[in-house]
């Protein structure tokens, strides 16, 4: 189901607007881990490496264009380890090889910089973005009209 069609059945649910698809697969639904990190996806990587469950990957990176915080290496490591999306609020680079991997990848932009490594951030923490609040257990859903946030799992 389309998110339009989800927001007609649930008007009341916030919305996530300006990410952008750069996987092959434009859609996606899951549950939410939830990183905040800046300019570092050290925490990403180890994140990632995790068993996904078909789970979702919720990135805050306070929305910064100073680096991208996931390329093509670790969109593959998602896909390999059973991850549904990945979600930058933030940029992603190789978009060309992105395109290819059947991964949902959404960010607000692309950027070329590599991140730093430095194994800064913190996991499972309550993420505040364009003013919704986004916990570790939430469900997104999302394509390329916008991200839904919902509190629990929508039966459809």
């Amino acid at each position: 189901m389309n998110t339009p069609d989800i927001s007609d059945q649930y008007p009341n649910l916030p919305f996530l607007l300006n990410f952008k698809s750069f996987g092959a697969i434009n859609n996606f639904s899951g549950e939410v881990v939830t990183l905040k990190c800046d300019d570092d996806n050290s925490l990403v990587r180890s994140i990632l490496s995790e068993p996904g469950q078909s789970r979702v990957l919720l990135v805050d990176g306070n929305a910064s264009e100073n680096v991208a915080l996931l390329g093509d290496n670790l969109a593959s490591l998602a896909i390999e380890n059973n991850w549904s999306a990945v979600v930058i609020n933030g940029c992603v680079r190789d978009v060309v090889e992105l395109q290819q991997l059947n991964i949902a990848v959404f960010a607000l932009n692309s950027c070329p910089k590599k991140s730093n490594k430095n194994n800064t951030g913190t996991r499972s923490i309550d993420l505040l973005i364009n003013n919704i609040l986004i916990k570790e257990g939430y469900w997104l859903y999302g394509d390329q009209n916008g991200i839904l946030v919902s509190s629990e799992k929508l039966t459809q």
